[in-house]
């Protein structure tokens, strides 16, 4: 979702887009890639400006089992490895490495405002974001390059992600996540790749970075926004227990914690937010989705994904 609205984003400007795929590749701007063995044709990837490293395996697909964990880790850190190892073959070498890394890095933490030099919190989750964060760090010994990481939250898109999902429940009545008083942060798709752009582009941005709308708001007053746009009454809620017996972890990471971060780094460097108030931002959203383009991409990209784990299980048989 985020690397195909960069990239098209990108292109419309006139820059040229290279895009790794662990897939066939059926473009002319793909080009195939194994995260254990490294990049196939990578003399085509020789003059590269500059890099944003997007692996990893979808974080809220599935409870984080003993297995799940070690892909979770695996598909960041030892990717993230396996990618530099290749790219520092060629002979000029990317100038800057733009990664992303998630908020849940704080953990739990209640009311505290979280700037982007505050110290990670603990559990699992935590030490992974830590562990992902450094992963991309080693850019600098490897290519010698100026490195920048922007901390996820939830990025509202109306083409994936988060938002499709939170639109069906609401058409019926809305509801909020345990108490409801957790801060919950959240980027646009459209400032999430502003973000990124900024990071590869300004020569100040070095680090790690926030990205999260200015305002932190509480989980339930950012869901009621949505319900305002929808005339949907918001009365209910999804309790705790409920959650963590489904999910486990999971729950408490991304959906319960409270992470009052604020991108502090980000409006020092210049940036400047399109999308900071809640009800404007799921307005534009819900009127994307509506009108059939979201709704037609989501369903494209299903279709992509079962042609492809098609394709990937007629290949091992």
């Amino acid at each position: 979702m985020i690397g195909s609205r960069l990239a098209d984003f990108l292109r419309r400007r006139g820059d040229e887009v290279w895009i790794l795929t662990r897939h066939v590749a059926e473009q002319e701007f793909e080009v195939t890639w194994d995260p254990v063995k490294g990049i196939g044709d990578l003399k085509r990837l020789e003059g590269l400006d500059g890099v944003f490293n997007l692996v990893g395996e979808h974080l809220a697909d599935r409870p984080w089992t003993k297995a799940r964990r070690r892909l979770l880790l695996e598909s960041r850190e030892a990717a993230t490895e396996t990618l530099l190892t290749s790219l520092s073959e060629l002979e000029r070498r990317p100038k800057v490495f733009v990664g992303v890394s998630s908020l849940g890095l704080f953990g739990d933490r209640g009311d505290e405002v979280l700037d982007d030099d505050t110290t990670p919190g603990t559990g699992w989750f935590a030490d992974l974001c830590v562990k992902w964060e450094q992963a991309h760090f080693a850019a600098a010994e490897y290519l010698g390059a100026r490195v920048a990481v922007l901390r996820m939250s939830v990025v509202l898109s109306p083409t994936g992600g988060v938002f499709p999902l939170m639109v069906q429940p609401f058409r019926y009545v809305g509801g909020w996540l345990g108490h409801g008083r957790q801060y919950c942060p959240w980027i646009s798709i459209r400032d999430c790749v502003g973000a990124l752009i900024h990071l590869a582009e300004n020569e100040d941005c070095e680090g790690s970075f926030n990205g999260t709308v200015p305002e932190p708001t509480s989980n339930k007053e950012w869901l009621m926004a949505l319900g305002r746009v929808m005339n949907r009454p918001v009365v209910t809620h999804a309790p705790r227990w409920a959650l963590r017996g489904a999910l486990g972890e999971l729950a408490d990471s991304l959906f319960l914690a409270s992470v009052r971060a604020v991108p502090s780094k980000l409006e020092q460097t210049g940036y400047t937010f399109l999308d900071t108030d809640a009800e404007e931002t799921f307005r534009w959203l819900l009127t994307d989705f509506e009108d059939g383009k979201g709704r037609n991409r989501v369903e494209r990209r299903r279709r992509r994904r079962r042609r492809r784990g098609t394709a990937r299980r007629q290949s091992s048989s």
